[in-house]
């Protein structure tokens, strides 16, 4: 699947951004018909990029602004119709995160880069093997990262307690960090975010003891942000302890208790 996430900051009423993925059959100048009629369309072509599957087959994916008056099923039915086309897949981006394609990448609101998952988990693994109160470290670390994020689409979008979890479910599955799947009471803030396929839990391998402070930091801390109470976040079951995925409890913190000194995991 296209990512859902991509490129622009601020929200336009009169339009929508669409990403198709179009598979074609790569005979010669069978591309060009399809830009063709997107541009006739009134299509307004933001970036794609192509993926050639194989020798017979490739994929065009590409990220569109489209005005909200366009019947999407029916453009869809049209572009399938063109010679070369053999599937076409779309969908609404809800919410523009990134917002600059040109050096240097831009991620809500500051500077991103692009990293392999080792590389970062590497540094998880040095500080939990070497740093003392490595968890409280990670899970401050987190913190930051998640108050940053809700102050950034507070920014540019209406949250409201029907779709706050929205933007950060959108987030973690654009940047590659895991598909989330968040169950919270925006009146108690109880409730669980179960993460799968979290990058630093199949990266990191097996543990006897959770992995994922830093996440549980960046939950408590988008939480806290949006909330304006003291969210704490706790992960009690971890893919790289041999769980199928990874879970997260939400509750009220106690005044008394800094993140950093949360309980963590079913074992502590």
């Amino acid at each position: 699947m296209v990512r859902d996430l991509c490129m622009f900051a601020g929200l336009n009423e009169n339009s929508k951004i669409v990403w198709f993925k179009i598979t074609y059959s790569k005979d010669p100048g069978s591309l060009s018909p399809i830009i063709d009629f997107l541009e006739k369309q009134s299509v307004l072509i933001r970036i794609g990029h192509f993926d050639n599957m194989n020798m017979e087959t490739g994929e065009y994916s590409v990220f569109t602004e489209i005005g909200n008056e366009v019947d999407l099923e029916e453009l869809s039915r049209k572009i399938e119709e063109l010679e070369a086309v053999l599937k076409v897949e779309y969908g609404i981006s809800e919410n523009r995160m990134i917002h600059g394609v040109d050096f240097p990448l831009n991620v809500i609101g500051v500077r991103a880069i692009i990293a392999r998952a080792p590389t970062l988990v590497d540094i998880i693994r040095t500080l939990n093997e070497n740093a003392p109160h490595a968890e409280g470290l990670l899970t401050l670390s987190g913190l930051k990262g998640g108050i940053h994020a809700a102050k950034y689409f507070k920014s540019i979008m209406p949250l409201d307690d029907n779709n706050f979890t929205s933007p950060l479910v959108e987030l973690y599955k654009a940047v590659g960090w895991g598909i989330l799947e968040i169950e919270c009471d925006p009146v108690t803030f109880e409730g669980k975010i179960i993460v799968r396929d979290s990058f630093i839990a199949d990266v990191y391998g097996e543990s006897e003891q959770p992995v994922c402070a830093y996440m549980s930091g960046y939950f408590a801390g988008y939480l806290t942000e949006y909330s304006g109470k003291a969210i704490k976040v706790r992960e009690i079951s971890c893919k790289a302890t041999g769980k199928n995925v990874c879970e997260h409890i939400i509750s009220l913190a106690s005044p008394s208790i800094s993140p950093e000194h949360q309980p963590r995991g079913d074992t502590r």
